[in-house]
């Protein structure tokens, strides 16, 4: 291109551009501003796009948090909780650690989290299943954090955000009777 310029050869369209681009270097800026606003205007970016707000938790997230809280009211629940968070990646005298080890959950979201408000002990992973999970994706889900040692439990597709419904589906995380007295229902 620096040798098209210097030549002076303008008998193709790219050289002549360049050419008339290096003459005139004001023309040159106020051409890519000119570029620059029509290229915005028209809805186009250069730089990386703004991000927007988008919904924390879906309106039966939101009930099933509610009805959780009430349920499990020896825990603190945690919400959209990144597996990043809960899980690492191997260390392997053998070999070195790779961003691969870690990718396999790094990205992936935990519904909620179960987490016991005495000890900061994690009780438990809760999934509310709905038409997006496929069951082999979820059981090697569940296989993977419950080889680091975590109890997943999942709230079926068809359970509604009620006490009753949410006890049945978390009794298993119900304090015994010996250590709490807890009511059939609230």
């Amino acid at each position: 291109m620096t040798q098209l310029i210097l030549s002076g050869r303008s008998d193709t369209w790219l050289g002549w551009l360049a050419a008339h681009l290096a003459a005139h270097p004001y023309a040159t800026i106020a051409a890519v501003f000119a570029l620059s606003a029509m290229l915005k205007g028209a809805g186009f970016s250069l730089g990386a796009p703004r991000p927007v707000a988008k919904r924390f938790l879906t309106k039966r997230e939101q009930a099933m948090l509610v009805t959780l809280e009430r349920v499990l009211p020896h825990c603190r629940i945690h919400a959209q909780v990144a597996m990043g968070a809960l899980l690492a990646a191997p260390d392997s005298p053998s070999r070195r650690r790779r961003f691969s080890d870690r990718n396999a959950f790094s990205q992936k979201i935990v519904d909620f989290v179960a987490q016991d408000r005495v000890s900061g002990a994690i009780v438990a992973l809760i999934e509310v299943d709905d038409w997006s999970h496929v069951l082999s994706r979820d059981m090697a889900r569940d296989a993977m954090t419950g080889h680091a040692g975590y109890r997943t439990v999942r709230i079926p597709s068809h359970a509604r955000p009620t006490f009753a419904d949410v006890r049945a589906a978390v009794a298993v995380l119900l304090p015994s009777p010996a250590r709490a007295d807890w009511s059939a229902e609230r």
